[in-house]
């Protein structure tokens, strides 16, 4: 038992997906609506590319990004394994339903999945959560911008959930595991060991988040606009 503790405590400490490291690279240097800008740019081409000499030099230069951002190859797998099982899955669909001559397709459309994200990741990895929330706020009224930060830093959040669930749950020997779900009898576990617990997690972070905003004035401006729509609407009738 002390070691299954001794071994979440270590999984808890790490350096998890998306989180920001502190480095002097060009790409830290750089602002948030930079780096937003220019992130939103790359996702957009990685949806329009669809030759593999384009798919490539976007590859290309999404990697140059991140590494020049001194992330590590290990930084960029924990970033995206997620998303590589998951283009393993949408490849062998696409063979499984068109047969062999489908396969470029399906590799086409994992990478075009990879290549949208990765801007993110690389946003997150290389900005503050205050430069973010002061960026935002230059541009936009507060309120959205606190919406777009809560947005953003969701995706990592949850991975880390993610991985913190799954853990625990294996170390009580839940199969769970990707090698574990090619037999269908092990989906139970799956559906209860990690989707409910991640949804229960989800249902009570909207309620943190919610207390978040009110605690910020949200709830007393929506109050507010209330009271001045019934007053205007006593003021018509009159």
């Amino acid at each position: 038992m002390r070691a299954a503790e001794m071994n979440i405590r270590r999984f808890r400490t790490s350096d998890y997906a998306c989180q920001f490291m502190t480095h002097d690279s060009p790409i830290h240097r750089l602002g948030p609506g930079t780096k937003l800008a220019a992130g939103t740019a790359l996702s957009a081409c990685a949806i329009a590319v669809r030759t593999p000499e384009q798919l490539l030099v976007l590859l290309a230069v999404a990697l140059g990004c991140f590494f020049l951002a001194r992330l590590t190859p290990y930084d960029l797998w924990r970033d995206t394994r997620v998303l590589v099982f998951l283009g393993v899955a949408v490849t062998a669909a696409y063979c499984a339903l068109h047969g062999a001559s489908d396969f470029w397709p399906g590799v086409r459309t994992s990478t075009q999945i990879i290549l949208f994200y990765l801007p993110g990741a690389v946003f997150l990895r290389t900005t503050r959560t205050s430069e973010v929330m002061t960026g935002f706020s230059r541009v936009i009224p507060y309120r959205i911008s606190f919406l777009l930060f809560v947005s953003v830093r969701f995706v990592p959040f949850f991975l880390r959930e993610l991985e913190e669930i799954s853990a625990a749950q294996r170390l009580r020997g839940a199969k769970i595991r990707l090698r574990d779900q090619a037999d269908p009898r092990n989906w139970c576990d799956l559906f209860h060991c990690l989707v409910v617990p991640l949804m229960v997690r989800a249902l009570k972070t909207a309620e943190e988040l919610s207390r978040s905003a009110e605690s910020r004035g949200f709830g007393e401006c929506e109050q507010r606009s209330y009271a001045g729509i019934a007053g205007l609407r006593v003021a018509a009738k009159r």
